[in-house]
């Protein structure tokens, strides 16, 4: 799969406090390690990138978005957000994915759910993918609850045949009883996240994605949402998930991915990608907190050959008043 590279516009990025929390199991917590089926690996792997780069064309205003669209983007800077990346991850794997932010993990799940396309390289996903990153996004507001359902599992590969058989579970998973046959646009945000979360959690699919913690509803359904998950880790379903929590990755997932600049910089065990991605990132604070006493150090300096500038200039216009009151004493005499 490939296509041109794509565009958007460039954004100011967040702080980045992405260093890997400890204590917070996040929304996945307590999954027994050997709970996990054992890995196929005689299989042919679920997920496959072969040398995958992913680049974006950064705009700096929507006048310069317009004007390129006749200028075939001659000139514009360009992101790369993957510059290569090579992994397999069998069917059964529950693989974390670690990194900073801008590292490249969200862009690889988009690319895994087919929401963006690589620039060159090939990826090859074996069975269905159910993505629980935006849940509310391809609804129309305008159809009923249970409409969105079918035309939802339609987009992600079902039959008609196959959502009339899970149509019912994702009814009573949602919880909107009779609100499922009323439109989308009278829905509140949680319903419609439920909603999503229950088509996507109810297809049985091969593959699941799962991008940071899940807010779906209260306390209850939130609980409910995780039991599901850990389900369907446990029956075998091949996980990608990406979380900047220890607890959720050490105990939801038996590899890890750490990237790095858009580079897998690590692909082994969770601890040993924890450890080397905190190392990185204390690594950065520490050459920031040099860099910031650097500049006060520069900053003091400068006040201090100001402070003795004025203190000259002071001097020397002292120095001249007595001149003056001097020659006006000789002059007066």
């Amino acid at each position: 799969m490939s296509e041109n590279t794509e565009q958007v516009k460039t954004e100011k990025q967040p702080a980045d406090n992405s260093e890997i929390k400890e204590g917070n199991a996040n929304e996945l917590e307590a999954i027994d390690l050997n709970d996990f089926p054992e890995p196929d690996y005689n299989a042919p792997p679920a997920v496959e990138f072969n040398n995958v780069t992913k680049s974006y064309y950064l705009y700096k205003s929507d006048k310069a978005r317009f004007k390129a669209m006749f200028t075939g983007n001659k000139g514009v800077e360009q992101h790369s957000a993957l510059n290569g990346v090579d992994f397999k991850i069998y069917p059964g794997e529950s693989v974390g994915f670690v990194g900073r932010n801008g590292a490249g993990k969200s862009t690889i799940l988009k690319l895994i759910t087919g929401v963006s396309f690589p620039t060159s390289g090939d990826i090859t996903v074996r069975g269905k993918v159910a993505a629980l990153l935006e849940l509310t996004a391809g609804f129309s507001a305008e159809m009923t609850g249970r409409e969105n359902i079918y035309m939802k599992g339609l987009l992600l590969g079902l039959t008609e045949e196959d959502i009339a058989e899970v149509e019912e579970d994702i009814i009573e998973f949602s919880e909107l009883d009779e609100y499922i046959d009323q439109p989308v646009r009278t829905y509140s945000s949680g319903m419609k996240m439920r909603l999503g979360f229950a088509i996507n959690i109810s297809i049985k699919p091969e593959v699941l994605v799962i991008d940071e913690a899940l807010s779906v509803g209260d306390a209850r359904f939130k609980k409910k949402c995780r039991a599901a998950i850990k389900e369907l880790i446990r029956s075998g379903v091949t996980v990608l998930f990406v979380s900047h929590s220890t607890d959720a990755l050490t105990t939801t997932c038996n590899r890890a991915i750490y990237l790095k600049g858009g580079k897998v910089e690590y692909d082994g065990t969770v601890l040993e990608a924890l450890e080397r991605y905190n190392k990185d990132v204390e690594e950065i604070r520490r050459k920031r907190r040099e860099k910031k006493l650097e500049k006060k150090r520069i900053a003091e300096a400068r006040l201090e050959q100001l402070r003795r500038i004025r203190d000259g200039e002071n001097k020397a216009s002292e120095n001249r008043e007595k001149t003056d009151t001097n020659e006006n004493s000789s002059e007066n005499s």
